[in-house]
């Protein structure tokens, strides 16, 4: 399946922007929640950031990859 330069963009710009937002989480979640609350209520959001984190990377991964088969051409 071959990808157009546009959709290539968007998805690299989702991908980027989920990475970003996702890992300003993982910061918060571990400057506040898992610093300040005992118990095992942290990690319930601990598989969520990191499910998030793996397909905003594939997400950028394939936006770079499609870029860079779409290069040269309109």
């Amino acid at each position: 399946m071959k990808l157009s330069r546009r959709t290539a963009n968007i998805l690299l710009t989702i991908g980027l922007f989920m990475l970003f937002s996702w890992g300003t989480r993982a910061y918060t979640w571990y400057a506040n929640d898992l610093q300040a609350q005992p118990g095992y209520l942290p990690f319930v959001h601990f598989p969520i950031i990191l499910i998030s984190l793996v397909i905003s990377g594939y997400l950028t991964h394939l936006g770079i990859k499609a870029r860079r088969a779409t290069r040269g051409t309109i």
